[in-house]
């Protein structure tokens, strides 16, 4: 009776055992996830868990989204299923769960194009300035403020993005150089990100004088991004 008892208990104690393997373990929120074309690589946060086995990711389609290891590189515009794995590990059975990423197509502002998921600016006979660390686009084309800024910040030029619209000191100085001359920039007023001096207008540069002058945001002036 006594080695009855034993087994018993035993066999109660593997019972217990398999029902808490069985429940498996609930795992925390893996939130759906959005980027546009162009984005630069980001890290996926794996969803809490009790278990200590690692977590792997897995994309169903790697043209949107290509994994290695947790980080995460932006391909074309679509949808990719993301999958976070726990591995069996003691007590603990294999876990998963998925979430969505959604690439956006990157809009561009013209005369960019969209080219591989990014915007590229279009080509210019004109010359880049390059003042010590500063890089400056060549002014060739006219676009409001909104739509200047836009193109800096969202446009890859000469390979690299991270560009912007100048300062109203910083342009009035590269023009005052003198490094302009036989460049083959355009003459005229040029946006700078200086407000300004009334609600709604930027402070321009004259490409041939250095003169500062006030534009409505609306009105177009010619555009050079610098970084």
């Amino acid at each position: 009776m006594r080695f009855q008892r034993l087994s018993l208990t035993a066999a109660a104690a593997l019972l217990l055992l398999a029902a808490c393997s069985d429940n498996g373990v609930q795992l925390g929120e893996f939130p759906p996830i959005t980027k546009t074309e162009g984005d630069e690589p980001f890290d996926l946060v794996a969803p809490t868990s009790d278990s200590p086995a690692p977590f792997t990711f897995d994309s169903s389609d790697a043209r949107v989204a290509k994994i290695e290891g947790k980080r995460v590189t932006i391909g074309v515009a679509g949808v990719a299923t993301i999958t976070a794995r726990q591995g069996e590990r003691g007590s603990y059975n294999p876990t998963s769960t998925s979430t969505t990423l959604t690439v956006n197509a990157r809009v561009c502002e013209a005369p960019s194009v969209r080219e591989n998921g990014l915007c590229v600016a279009p080509p210019t006979t004109a010359g880049y300035v390059t003042r010590g660390e500063v890089v400056w686009m060549p002014a060739s084309f006219q676009l409001s403020w909104a739509k200047a800024d836009a193109f800096c910040r969202n446009t890859t030029i000469q390979g690299a993005k991270a560009w912007r619209l100048p300062t109203r000191n910083e342009l009035a100085e590269l023009v005052a150089s003198g490094e302009l001359d036989g460049r083959g920039w355009k003459g005229g007023d040029a946006w700078t990100k200086s407000a300004g001096a009334t609600a709604n207008t930027y402070a321009t540069v004259n490409l041939l004088s250095g003169a500062a002058s006030d534009l409505a945001a609306g009105d177009e002036a010619y555009v050079t991004c610098v970084r």
